[in-house]
């Protein structure tokens, strides 16, 4: 309950009746506690986390932005003639990442809540090239980020941009784990009732004992990240009615993968 001290200021307690046994007096206890700096260090931790979770969201389509950036200085210094042709992509490939950035910042102005999923039947395939595309076209020359898929069209119900925020935290954490001449192979499968997306890089996986942990918030097996990519993509699949799995590949290299109901 609310109240309000001899200074004006509220102050919350909590009341609390406690049946004694036995017979005879007392019969019960009545407690009442001031939890007053409990609920306010709870509501400062709460702000904290929602804090790091924008930080981490808007930081993600900096990456894209940056390697265009980089790639365009590069090509004009070395091959200006062919500039042209990589400026027009890479500036489209930052414009969209500047429209991902305006709407995570719309999405997150009152800080109040993750973004409401809106799910529309879509093709899979289609955003999660979109997603592929923007990093596969900058990427490193040393790391090949490769897309496949069996069917065209994969057919789901699923909010578009919450869907493609997740592949990019995954790609963020595959990306730091591929080694040098490293590979990130991104999949979009078709299965009985279901539809998966699949990413996988050859890096140095993660240890047994530390795969449950890695959808912790703030656990992270890297030195840079903010230990928050996994979980948000955790949150996203099984807001979609979905779960995440990861697992260490037989051949090297942690695979993570989302499943969503299919359509």
């Amino acid at each position: 309950m609310g109240l309000e001290d001899a200074k004006g200021e509220e102050q919350e307690w909590t009341l609390v009746w406690v049946p004694l046994p036995g017979a005879g007096e007392p019969s019960a206890l009545l407690v009442l506690e001031d939890v007053t700096e409990v609920l306010r260090g709870q509501r400062l931790q709460a702000w904290a986390e929602m804090a790091r979770i924008i930080a981490h969201e808007i930081k993600n389509p900096l990456t894209p932005i940056r390697l265009s950036a980089e790639h365009m200085q590069e090509v004009y210094e070395a091959d200006p003639e062919n500039f042209s042709a990589v400026f027009e992509s890479c500036t489209t490939n930052i414009l969209n990442q500047v429209g991902e950035l305006q709407e995570i910042a719309s999405e997150f102005s009152t800080y109040s809540r993750i973004p409401k999923i809106e799910p529309r039947r879509g093709n899979l395939v289609e955003v999660v090239e979109e997603i592929v595309g923007a990093y596969r076209s900058v990427s490193p020359a040393n790391v090949r980020v490769e897309l496949s898929a069996r069917q065209a069209v994969v057919e789901a119900i699923f909010d578009a941009k919450l869907v493609g925020r997740a592949v990019r935290n995954l790609m963020e954490n595959a990306l730091r784990a591929a080694p040098n001449r490293g590979e990130v192979d991104i999949s979009v499968e078709q299965g009985e009732g279901e539809v998966r997306i699949v990413v996988a890089d050859n890096g140095p996986g993660v240890e047994e004992s530390l795969l449950a942990r890695i959808f912790d918030p703030y656990f992270s097996t890297h030195d840079a990240g903010t230990g928050l990519g996994l979980p948000i993509a955790k949150r996203i699949a099984e807001e979609h009615g979905g779960e995440i799995v990861a697992r260490n590949r037989d051949a090297g290299g942690l695979e993570v993968t989302i499943t969503l109901p299919g359509s």
